[in-house]
């Protein structure tokens, strides 16, 4: 149980920006963990793949995001291309079976594609997608088994996520609004709540907006609040990406994924209480080790002088012991339209030889063997940060993701961070497929991107022990980790059926082999049953694949061993601010419903 990861960082809360840095608590090896399949002296959760739907389409969304139904034992899927969702009967697990579909873009006039599912007792909602991406969108609210449409709701542009409240009387809908690819028009992002509590044929719609930060635009940059768009006010610039609400259905926590921060809802009064920024990861420090190059000759894990943009996607909360811990999926992401791009390889920034510390950097001597494609020549970066003095040559260099996934406190205090974990262990159990992409086979391609790229998760319970399931989308696979103890989060398992033998591009995209030939490709959306609310006596793990069209069921089995090693997260490490650290695109098409330029990393052509 040896190697622990250090995570710098710095950031903020809405309060006052708070310089800081704090430890993750990770306790595992990836030698052991690929030898053993989960970490000794942890509770042996195992994921054991048991069913499995296919689409039949590659590459197109077949499977996005996903939601379970208990009450009809149904899963309810997003397909891109049919443009609404799949409904699987999974009462048999091991057997998947469709037996219907809301095809709302043929149904409903104006909608171009379903962008996500969720689900109550008595209600399937559905984002639905305007057909100009920047019109006010909508939430279709269906009845989950005889799949008849109860009622519409008028929401913000760019529906994304859609998400139950726990007492299943709203609807919360994070409303992305990206703008024009030639950014002639950028509409504000939002979170509509939809009330349902008088039934879902007679819903009310109250919106939470960010005009309140209109002008305090200067103020919130100074807080590491990024706002970047060209000539975007604060509402317009911020993109809700997803949502996750408390226990008692009264608060909500919706990552802005381009602004690297948390906004906090009151739902009640549809008015946002905080802003929280995320600040940078130090990848210099021990144990936030990165690849940064696809030209190094494969996988070359080690410290680099960078930071990187957290920038989550999908985000959960849990509270044990009583107290709200958020989890988030540190995908990481990008503008870059047709009229503004904040991309750039570090070899295309003039840079300041005096601000790097090449003593510090191995095997590194000067800026321009820095700048070498080997090195970090070819990394991905981002052009708006690190131009600390204005003169046009860069002291910092910042990059997009933070290829891990971390747990905060609900007043923005990081508590944890996976380090350089997914990268070690992948590289561990598929070193030659090290950071592969997921719609073609590249070994390696990944690395100067977003490496893994996390992007979706869900938490579920076993007993009294609570985990934390994270998709890497590009390698593939569901890596989980026990969450029980926030601080001290310990990786357990990383399941992956990806077939790297298949030729992707030859026998699937270009062939006649069928779109899941190749393993589970892509793992987008993910959510778990208890046992409880299962149709086996134990719970189970439903990750939908947009890029093989592919839905897997996973049975979640634990021996009960909960022991975890005396010492395991020790706190006297260097620079541990575990109290007071602040913490610290998805691909190029969006499905169906990108038809106006930008593509955003789900659905069809996923790329950057």
């Amino acid at each position: 149980m040896g190697r622990r990861a250090v995570l710098g960082l710095t950031g903020g809360t809405v309060l006052g920006l708070l310089a800081g840095t704090a430890v993750a608590g990770n306790d595992q090896a990836a030698a052991d963990a690929e030898a053993a399949g989960g970490v000794s002296g942890v509770e042996n959760v195992t994921l054991e793949q048991i069913g499995r739907y296919e689409s039949g389409l590659f590459d197109e969304g077949g499977a996005e995001i996903i939601a379970y139904h208990a009450p009809t034992q149904r899963l309810f899927v997003i397909n891109a291309d049919l443009g609404g969702v799949d409904v699987l009967d999974v009462s048999d697990p091991t057997t998947p079976e469709k037996v219907g579909a809301i095809d709302a873009a043929s149904e409903l006039d104006d909608v171009s594609s379903a962008n996500s599912v969720a689900t109550s007792a008595d209600v399937v909602a559905v984002a639905l997608e305007a057909e100009v991406a920047q019109d006010p969108g909508q939430v279709g609210l269906y009845d989950p088994e005889t799949l008849d449409r109860l009622g519409t709701a008028p929401v913000g542009p760019l529906p994304d996520k859609v998400t139950f409240t726990p007492d299943g009387t709203r609807v919360l809908v994070a409303n992305e609004g990206e703008p024009t690819d030639n950014y002639a028009y950028d509409p504000r992002g939002s979170v509509s709540i939809v009330d349902v509590s008088d039934g879902a044929a007679a819903p009310t719609v109250s919106t939470a907006d960010f005009t309140a930060f209109d002008g305090k635009e200067d103020q919130l940059r100074k807080r590491g609040i990024r706002i970047f768009g060209p000539n975007a006010s604060a509402s317009q610039d911020f993109e809700p990406e997803y949502v996750a609400v408390s226990d008692d259905s009264e608060t909500a926590w919706v990552p802005l994924q381009e602004n690297n921060a948390i906004a906090e809802v009151d739902i009640d009064t549809a008015t946002i209480t905080d802003l929280m920024p995320l600040g940078f990861k130090d990848y210099s420090l021990a144990g936030n080790e990165l690849d940064a190059s696809n030209e190094d000759g494969g996988v070359n894990i080690q410290n680099w002088p960078i930071n990187g943009i957290l920038q989550p996607d999908a985000i959960g909360a849990y509270s044990p012991d009583g107290q709200t811990y958020l989890v988030t999926a540190n995908e990481g992401d990008s503008r870059d339209y047709g009229s503004f791009s904040e991309e750039a390889e570090v070899a295309d920034l003039r840079l300041d030889p005096e601000a790097f510390d090449f003593d510090g950097i191995e095997g590194i001597d000067s800026v321009e063997e820095l700048q070498r494609p080997e090195n970090l020549g070819a990394k991905g970066v981002t052009t708006t940060l690190g131009d600390v003095d204005g003169d046009g040559r860069y002291e910092e260099l910042y990059v997009f993701g933070g290829r891990s996934f971390s747990i905060f406190t609900t007043n923005g205090t990081r508590v944890f961070d996976s380090g350089s974990d997914f990268e070690t262990i992948t590289a561990e159990r598929f070193g030659d497929q090290f950071n592969n992409d997921n719609n073609e086979h590249d070994p390696d391609g990944r690395s100067d991107n977003k490496g893994p790229e996390p992007e979706g998760l869900t938490i579920g319970q076993v007993g009294d022990r609570y985990y934390a399931f994270i998709g890497l989308e590009r390698i593939g696979g569901v890596m989980v980790y026990d969450i029980t103890d926030p601080e001290c989060a310990t990786f357990v398992e990383y399941v992956n059926n990806r077939d790297f033998s298949v030729d992707i591009e030859a026998a699937i995209e270009d062939g006649d082999a069928p779109a899941g030939a190749a393993g589970d490709l892509g793992p987008e959306g993910l959510d778990f049953a208890t046992a409880e609310e299962s149709p086996i006596d134990d719970p189970l793990v439903f990750v939908g694949h947009e890029i093989s069209g592919t839905t897997a069921i996973f049975r979640v089995t634990s021996d009960g061993n909960a022991d975890v090693p005396v010492g395991s997260c020790s706190t006297d490490l260097p620079g541990n601010g575990r109290k007071n650290g602040r913490g610290n695109g998805r691909k190029n098409g969006r499905g169906n419903g990108r038809k106006n330029g930008h593509d955003k990393d789900r659905g069809n052509g996923r790329g950057s």
